[in-house]
């Protein structure tokens, strides 16, 4: 396993904000194509991590209901 002690938290997060990828591509260390595939892998994960959010919300809502009309039997 890879030691990174040479690198502060905040300088390896900050490739993966819209700040950190913007100097990257003005550098030329990335391409602007590059850059785009990022942010939008960035949305998808989001959008993603939205639908598990309602999806467990939803699953806690008819758990719930489930075991109030159980309850009145």
């Amino acid at each position: 396993m890879a030691d990174n002690d040479e690198y502060p938290d905040d300088e390896l997060e900050s490739v993966y904000n819209g700040e950190g990828r913007k100097e990257l591509v003005d550098d030329d260390e990335i391409s602007p194509e590059e850059e785009a595939f990022m942010v939008g892998y960035d949305e998808e994960e989001e959008s993603n991590e939205e639908k598990d959010d309602e999806f467990y919300e939803k699953a806690f809502e008819e758990a719930k209901k489930s075991s109030k009309s159980k309850k009145k039997k």
